[in-house]
């Protein structure tokens, strides 16, 4: 998929621009980490909380020509959002709401071994043994995504 046709599915590529070896989003509370000029591609409503300019140093919005130069770059891809839709409790006051992560994985194919390895400890904070076969990295993170998307949907 390319960065037009993510665009057009309306998410806005997020850059990492920070100084700090990982940034985990602490914002807009997706849960989403980046790793320094990594993109991941959130939406419009995630994206608005991210490129105020108080956070200008630490997030841009990517350049749609860079991520198609490198594909390698971009991480996560966030499909949907549950943003201000927050439950009140009897008094009326707005109860916090843990935001699911609903995502696809990356091109995990395209990566190496070692890019699987530094995926799966920033995503999942799970350490893929460096022995193993790639098929067997991408098939443990395929494993540690859906065990995620399972959790969040209880």
């Amino acid at each position: 998929m390319d960065g037009d046709q993510l665009t057009s599915l309306g998410g806005v590529p997020i850059e990492y621009v920070g100084k700090k070896p990982n940034k985990v989003d602490n914002i807009a509370n997706t849960g989403l980490t980046w790793a320094p000029g990594q993109i991941h591609i959130v939406p419009p409503l995630v994206a608005l909380k991210l490129l105020v300019p108080a956070y200008a140093d630490i997030w841009r919005e990517a350049d749609l020509q860079a991520m198609e130069e490198d594909p390698s770059r971009v991480g996560i891809v966030v499909e949907t959002e549950h943003l201000g839709m927050g439950k009140h409790d009897e008094t009326g006051q707005e109860e916090p709401e843990q935001i699911p992560q609903t995502f696809d994985l990356p091109n995990l194919h395209g990566m190496t071994k070692s890019d699987l390895q530094t995926f799966s400890a920033s995503q999942f904070n799970y350490q893929l043994a460096s022995a193993m076969k790639k098929e067997d990295m991408i098939n443990q993170i395929v494993t540690l995504a859906n065990s995620r998307a399972a959790g969040s949907a209880v």
